[in-house]
């Protein structure tokens, strides 16, 4: 490695090391925490916390995607959850679901809503139960498009006003200090350096003393300081639990049941409870509060617990997580699992039986062509119907003496019949029908023309 190289790395490792040495001095690592939704089984399960919090008081939960995967009902001292709009649920189902909750099976179920006041949505169990879901319907056209997500909505706004007040309240605050400090620099007899040094520190501590109250603040905090749960007294035994019900959906009781249980809102029933024979029918308006955002505010997880322990008995819950029917497959496996892993094994062995090889590549098949004496013939047979005998015999006689004139050329000038005691020595046949093969200008019949052809390519043959 020369001077001039060596020169060259040096001022390059320079050059690394400052813009190194820069980066490391304005620029340090730091962790901050991004929400990034839910993943694994609570992204597609909205009760997957519900689920676990009842596993965890030794409640057996199953959970099914539809009810329509359900090969059979649950027992009769089970609790059977659908937190969905029942879409799937006709007269057939809704009966004998009646039949179950009447052995003592405990069904609870969400109320379904109309999109608007125009439609009317057709409930089967509410109407057999003489049960009306009511809900507030807006002129914004926003609101009826957001309304499941009214809550996240009303925080993000909140959040955003929140943030807002800070900035306010923190650049009054700055104002304020500046000009207390612009006062007391003013004044620069009565206060002294280190007075204002003390003054402008407490201004700090302040500031930073209010963001972390702010910080500290959780989730759960801030949910419960903006919104107004319902109290819901459930005996003298329990408790009584603060759960928050979207006060924009009620329901109204017209039945002839047995009412166990209401839990009354603003405007009308957020929860009601029949007692039917030996089981019981649980109806709520909201259902949002046992989501996995929403499980851990207020006394909602007790609550749940409450609701399906409502006769202090260990059951086991049946949740129903959407209305979705199962696709073909899932049934086909459910119903003909037997047929379906035969036709899965053939179409296994019909591909990798297709995707082998024996031998080499069979060739293209030739085209089908006439072969050649085909022609001949089919063109003799019309020289003969177009009476061109003569032509057709002079052409085989002339075929011959070329033939002669290129094998035997000494036997050129011989005479007709010397030619045909020769030929007669070489094709063994007799000289006379030789020299009548070779003269005859005309053939007056098929069998005699015939003849004279195959004297004549029986000597060719012999030449």
């Amino acid at each position: 490695m020369n001077r001039n190289t060596l020169l060259v790395v040096a001022v390059v490792l320079v050059c690394v090391a400052a813009l190194l040495g820069w980066f490391f001095t304005n620029y340090e690592q730091y962790t901050t925490e991004k929400k990034t939704g839910y993943s694994g089984k609570a992204a597609s399960n909205h009760f997957y916390a519900a689920e676990l919090f009842l596993a965890k008081f030794g409640m057996e939960v199953k959970s099914f995607d539809s009810i329509l995967t359900m090969k059979e009902l649950p027992g009769t001292d089970d609790v059977l959850f659908i937190p969905t709009q029942r879409f799937d649920l006709g007269d057939d189902r809704v009966t004998e679901l009646m039949e179950w909750v009447k052995k003592g099976g405990h069904l609870v179920v969400l109320a379904r809503y109309s999109q608007s006041e125009e439609t009317e949505s057709k409930d089967v169990l509410f109407e057999r139960l003489g049960v009306r879901a009511q809900r507030t319907y807006s002129d914004n056209p926003f609101f009826e498009l957001f309304e499941e997500d009214i809550d996240e909505l009303t925080e993000a706004l909140e959040d955003t006003h929140d943030d807002t007040s800070n900035d306010t309240s923190n650049d009054t605050s700055e104002d304020t200090g500046d000009t207390e400090n612009t006062d007391k620099i003013s004044a620069e007899n009565e206060t002294s350096t280190e007075t204002k040094a003390d003054i402008i520190q407490e201004n700090e501590n302040d500031k930073t003393a209010e963001s972390e109250k702010k910080d500290l603040r959780s989730e759960r905090e801030k949910f419960e300081s903006r919104v107004t749960p319902v109290v819901v007294n459930v005996n003298d035994d329990i408790e009584d639990k603060k759960v928050y019900f979207n006060q924009n959906k009620w329901m109204q009781n017209e039945s002839s049941f047995e009412i166990s249980w209401v839990v009354d809102g603003e405007n009308g029933a957020q929860l009601l409870e029949f007692k039917i024979d030996d089981g019981w029918v649980t109806l709520l308006s909201d259902i949002r509060f046992l989501t996995n955002r929403y499980i851990d505010k207020f006394d909602h997880a007790a609550f749940l617990h409450t609701i399906v322990h409502i006769d202090d008995s260990k059951r086991k819950l049946w949740l129903i997580r959407n209305d979705d029917s199962p696709s073909l497959i899932s049934l086909l496996f459910t119903h003909a699992q037997s047929a379906m892993v035969m036709f899965l094994i053939f179409i296994f062995v019909w591909l990798w039986y297709a995707s082998r090889r024996f031998g080499p590549v069979a060739p293209d098949p030739k085209a089908i062509r006439r072969s050649m004496s085909e022609h001949i013939t089919s063109t003799g047979h019309y020289q003969w119907r177009s009476h061109n005998r003569t032509e057709l015999l002079e052409s085989v006689q002339k075929a011959l003496h070329e033939q002669i004139a290129q094998t035997r050329p000494l036997w050129i000038n011989l005479s007709d019949k010397e030619l045909a005691k020769k030929l007669s020595k070489v094709s063994g046949i007799d000289q006379e029908r030789i020299l009548k093969a070779i003269t005859m200008k005309l053939a007056g019949k098929e069998l005699e023309f015939s003849a004279i052809i195959e004297v004549l390519s029986i000597i060719r043959k012999k030449l």
